[in-house]
């Protein structure tokens, strides 16, 4: 073997062993390492389609989608049965449009605020609908809350009928006061928690959208401090 032969051989070895501990640190999540490996495999061979592939996929994880794309689509062009590096820059033109897409919609957003803000609520209205208990959340967007004042509210009248007499047999005009007379202590408590329940909804949903109001409203907002 000749001393240019030898010397092939080393660097080959050399390469390989690079772009194998370029691979490992990468499943390991050490993507400084990786690159770092990486970079000097390119070193001894810069025209390795892998290790520029791999370079590629390397800056696409840090996020530099445009160099990336460019890497990509020189290694396609370069060799056409490359389909790793046109899937690849395929993803990355559309990753590349999407964030374009969202840099311009937050613009918008920024510039013309009032057409892409939430739709007012009125209190007047959350108070209307939350005569039945959880509604009034349920519209100001609170669901799960709202939900829970519903169900609870529900059991607990259920649970107070329950264990309340049945007077539907007596005269009218008796029925009432046995109806009193005849309510446990479980019975008021269950009444007065579906009653406080209620109530709540009715006065949380109303006071909720007002401080909604005053938080978005921008001459409550201050400056940005230096």
């Amino acid at each position: 073997m000749t001393p240019q032969d030898l010397d092939a051989a080393k660097k080959q070895a050399e390469f390989e062993r690079l772009m194998t501990a370029a691979h490992v640190h990468r499943r390991r999540g050490d993507y400084g390492a990786a690159e770092t490996a990486v970079s000097q495999a390119l070193e001894l061979c810069p025209a390795d389609l892998d290790a520029q592939e791999f370079a590629a996929d390397m800056l696409f994880a840090r996020g530099e989608l445009e160099v990336a794309s460019d890497a990509y689509k020189r290694m396609f062009e370069s060799d056409s049965s490359r389909i790793s590096a046109e899937k690849k820059y395929a993803q990355t033109i559309i990753q590349i449009s999407e964030g374009r897409r969202q840099q311009d919609l937050l613009r918008q957003m920024i510039e013309n605020p009032g057409k892409y803000s939430a739709p007012k609520r009125s209190a007047l209205i959350a108070f209307l609908i939350s005569i039945a208990p959880g509604f009034g959340q349920i519209y100001c967007g609170q669901f799960n809350k709202g939900i829970v004042l519903f169900t609870t509210t529900m059991i607990a009248w259920f649970l107070f009928a329950v264990s309340t007499p049945d007077v539907s047999g007596l005269d009218a005009s008796h029925r009432l006061s046995v109806f009193l007379q005849s309510l446990s202590p479980l019975s008021v408590i269950l009444a007065c928690i579906a009653t406080f329940i209620h109530i709540y909804a009715m006065v949380d949903a109303p006071v909720y959208i007002s401080k909604h109001q005053q938080s978005s409203d921008p001459k409550s907002l201050s400056e940005p401090r230096a």
